[in-house]
């Protein structure tokens, strides 16, 4: 399901977020190719004509992405920085967010793309743990315009669980189980565990948990914006292994 966006305008759109991994290196390569193809993970995303880059300073991975368009970009570098974190061997990752977006006026990219190498380490069993702060947090139980948040995000994710090997490249872990717990209280917090028979599958599991919580923030973002089209309140604070 896409939502159609057809009676709208193309305007120019940009948006950068970040993430907090406390590495000094990061896979920015990938984290700009996890943002120009987030359309195909995250279910209710367009494909749009994104130009994405992506820098790594000061422990936090920051990936920008610019378009003219008919919708906004701000999950697709969400989604980016999600990927590039994983994709950087980070087993922890912390204050996910909308850094800046900006509607009509051009903005310049900047960009310092590196490889660093992606590695599998761990077990042939993976839980991971994430949490999503929101403001509308009522919501998350019921059905919005996109549909049923939790439905949803649990479908995405497993979908998700099998396919972080077309971004990264490598070995794809056979996946023989799969279970993903959400749970609402004073924030979304939602629990993956993942087993495989041949490679370890922590950053199926990392990955996994992430599209989730990506997938119910994209369904309430028109709830979590302020007047400026801005999300103060709304970020994945944790995303790690259990």
């Amino acid at each position: 399901m896409i939502v159609d966006v057809s009676k709208k305008l193309d305007v120019y759109r940009y948006a950068k977020a970040s993430v907090e991994l406390g590495l000094s290196r990061c896979n920015t390569v990938v984290a700009a190719k996890g943002a120009a193809e987030a359309y195909r993970h995250l279910p209710f995303l367009h494909p749009v004509p994104l130009r994405a880059g992506a820098t790594c300073r000061g422990g936090r991975l920051y990936v920008e992405g610019v378009a003219e368009w008919q919708t906004g970009v701000e999950m697709d570098v969400l989604f980016g920085a999600l990927v590039g974190a994983v994709a950087s061997g980070a087993v922890e990752m912390r204050n996910m967010l909308v850094e800046a977006k900006v509607k009509g006026s051009p903005v310049e990219i900047q960009g310092e793309l590196q490889e660093a190498p992606f590695e599998r380490r761990g077990d042939l069993s993976a839980r991971a743990f994430g949490r999503l702060m929101l403001k509308s947090l009522e919501l998350v139980k019921r059905s919005v315009e996109k549909g049923h948040p939790l439905y949803a995000a649990q479908t995405a994710a497993s979908l998700s669980s099998k396919r972080f090997c077309e971004i990264v490249g490598g070995v794809c872990p056979k996946i023989q189980h799969y279970k993903i717990d959400i749970e609402v209280a004073d924030a979304v917090e939602v629990r993956v565990e993942v087993k495989a028979r041949d490679v370890s599958p922590a950053p199926e599991a990392l990955f996994s948990a992430g599209v989730a919580l990506l997938t119910i923030w994209d369904m309430l973002k028109k709830y979590e914006k302020d007047e400026a089209g801005q999300y103060p309140h709304t970020r994945i604070t944790s995303i790690s292994l259990d």
